[in-house]
């Protein structure tokens, strides 16, 4: 089957999740009261990546994870497409304590794999929400703050965003793609955040509404504060790190999120070492 290639922003994404859960695990392991740690990938793919700069197979995440010097004690791998799950399930058949599943990744990890993480489990879970677009609902943002221990890495889709809702514009917008980003943030505040009116290009009534200078910067530090802190609850979230295309354009922001510090004093020194290759 074709085999997604990935530019060296995307590399450098795999490579920021893969030590941090290395760091992660060394942690948990020494933690008495933690019965257990989980990975979970909510939009896994096959499991390989082709470097576009090299040409090369590149591990993706989901295996990745697997190679790290101290393994979690269980993984959840999701994603929508058949053909991705079979070939993951071939390649890491014989790891007895994986699981992957097919589907929705909203619904599985709401209905399927949340519940059985709870705090009262005493297991945590490091979760990484890595959508091919706007695929996320905000509902399963929430469901994840509200375990109080998960700690997720998350790719806020800016390419799709800016592709198919951030017109310049807002009355160009198809009413779809609206609804789209309304239901990845959770609200309709970022049309107020990124857009102004023009008085000048008012017509027929209609209130013309014009995209804001910096729209890109002030759309993440918006969902960083009032959406992720706020709205969500996670008590400690990192600068995002801006992932750029080749050209400059702004592909994603790369958020991690969690309830404990220590995690995020990680984090920012791992973002730090990587935001000079951007």
């Amino acid at each position: 089957m074709k085999i997604d290639k990935i530019g060296e922003w995307s590399e450098i994404k795999l490579e920021i999740i893969k030590e941090y859960a290395h760091a992660f695990t060394t942690i948990m392991k020494n933690q008495s009261w933690c019965q257990g740690y989980a990975y979970i990938d909510a939009f896994s793919g096959l499991g390989v990546h082709i470097s576009r700069k090299t040409g090369e197979f590149i591990k993706g995440s989901p295996l990745n994870a697997l190679e790290i010097e101290n393994p979690f004690t269980e993984y959840h791998y999701i994603d929508i497409d058949k053909e991705k799950t079979k070939v993951l399930s071939r390649l890491t058949h014989d790891i007895p304590n994986i699981k992957i599943y097919e589907g929705d990744s909203n619904e599985i990890l709401r209905k399927d794999i949340l519940p059985l993480l709870t705090y009262e489990t005493r297991k945590k879970p490091l979760c990484i929400l890595d959508p091919y677009g706007l695929h996320l609902h905000w509902e399963t943002i929430v469901a994840a703050a509200k375990l109080k221990t998960i700690e997720i890495f998350l790719n806020f889709p800016l390419m799709d965003m800016n592709r198919n809702v951030l017109h310049k514009d807002l009355l160009s917008a198809d009413p779809d793609q609206i609804e789209r980003m309304d239901r990845f943030c959770g609200s309709n505040e970022w049309q107020e955040i990124l857009y102004e009116e023009d008085k000048q290009m008012n017509l027929f009534g209609d209130t013309y509404k014009v995209k804001v200078v910096n729209s890109n910067i002030k759309l993440g530090a918006w969902f960083k504060k009032e959406r992720l802190e706020k709205a969500a609850g996670f008590k400690f979230i990192s600068e995002p790190v801006l992932m750029r295309n080749s050209k400059g354009g702004p592909l994603f922001f790369l958020f991690f999120a969690s309830h404990n510090e220590t995690g995020k004093k990680i984090v920012n020194e791992i973002f730090e070492k990587y935001r000079g290759y951007l």
